[in-house]
C-alpha cells in the first residue's frame, strides 16, 4: 500500500521492475475480482488465493534473485509486530474466520479482550505514533508467534530483515532511523499482490479503502455480520478505514475508490 512503501533500492539490477509489480497488481485483480463480487465466503477464499500466490511469487523470486543475505525472520522475532499493519476487508474477514475455526469460545473472548485493548491505545494513530507507542499486535502467541500465521496480512507477508538486531535496536526508538535492510523484491511482490486484491475490491463493486488490522478486527469479532454487511455495502469497517493512508492517496472530492 502507498503510504507503506519505502521505495527500497535494489542492490542489483533486477528484471522485477515497477511495470512488472503493476502487471502483477493488475492480473490478480482481474483473477480475483469475480470472486469477491460472488460473496463473503468467496471474498475469504480470494484472499487466501492472494497470499498463496505472493508466496509462490516469492519462491519463485527468491531461487532467481535470492536476498543479498540469510533472512534473519524466525518464530518468537517479533520485534516488528508492533508497527502499523494495512489490510483490505477480505484479509481480515479471513483472519476472523480463521480463529472462529481454530479457537474455543472462551479463547476468542479472551482473545477479543486483547484486541480491544489494544485498538483502544491505537485507534486513529498515525504510523510513526504507532510505532512510537510500542504496542504489541494482540494477535501474538505466548512465545512471541504469529497466532494467526497460516492467515497473516500480506504486509505481514512483506517484511523481512537481514539483522534482528538490527530490528530491535530500530525498534527501541524508531523515530527518525532508517528501517533495517530488508530483502527489496519480496517486499514489493507481497505489495504487488495487496495492491491486486484491493482493486479486485473496487472492480467487484465493494470497499476496497485499506483498513488499520487491529481497528477492522474488533470490529469483526464483535460483529459475526460484519462480512454480510461489507459484501452489501454497508459501512461496517467505516471507523477502521486508515486516516493517514486516505489522506495521502485520495484526492479531495473524488470517490475515494483509489488503489492501494
Amino acid at each position: 500500500m502507498t503510504d507503506e512503501r519505502r521505495s527500497l533500492p535494489l542492490a542489483r539490477p533486477s528484471r522485477y521492475s515497477p511495470e512488472i509489480y503493476v502487471g502483477i497488481a493488475e492480473g490478480e485483480s482481474q483473477a480475483l475480482a469475480p470472486l469477491v463480487a460472488e460473496g463473503t465466503e468467496r471474498a475469504i477464499e480470494a484472499a487466501r488465493i492472494a497470499s498463496e500466490r505472493a508466496e509462490a511469487l516469492t519462491a519463485t523470486a527468491h531461487a532467481h534473485e535470492p536476498p543479498d543475505a540469510p533472512i534473519a525472520c524466525r518464530r518468537g522475532c517479533s520485534t516488528c509486530c508492533q508497527a502499523k499493519v494495512l489490510v483490505v476487508a477480505p484479509e481480515v474477514l479471513r483472519i476472523a474466520a480463521h480463529l472462529r475455526a481454530t479457537r474455543s469460545p472462551e479463547e476468542l473472548a479472551d482473545l477479543l479482550g486483547r484486541v480491544q485493548a489494544a485498538d483502544a491505545r491505537t485507534r486513529g494513530l498515525s504510523r510513526a505514533a504507532r510505532a512510537a507507542a510500542h504496542v504489541s499486535c494482540p494477535l501474538l502467541d505466548a512465545d512471541g508467534g504469529c497466532g494467526v500465521h497460516a492467515a497473516r496480512p500480506l504486509v505481514c507477508r512483506s517484511w523481512t530483515s537481514y539483522d534482528a538486531g538490527a530490528c530491535e535496536r530500530y525498534w527501541e526508538a524508531p523515530a527518525g532511523k532508517q528501517t533495517p535492510p530488508q530483502w527489496a523484491i519480496g517486499y514489493e511482490l507481497a505489495q504487488a499482490v495487496l495492491a491486486g486484491l484491493g482493486k479486485a475490491c473496487f472492480d467487484a463493486g465493494r470497499d476496497g479503502t485499506p483498513l488499520e488490522l487491529i481497528a477492522a478486527l474488533r470490529i469483526t469479532l464483535e460483529r459475526p455480520t460484519a462480512g454480510e454487511r461489507w459484501h452489501k455495502r454497508l459501512p461496517v469497517f467505516s471507523a477502521a478505514k486508515d486516516a493517514e493512508w486516505i489522506e495521502t492517496n485520495v484526492r479531495p472530492g473524488s470517490s475515494g475508490k483509489t488503489v492501494p
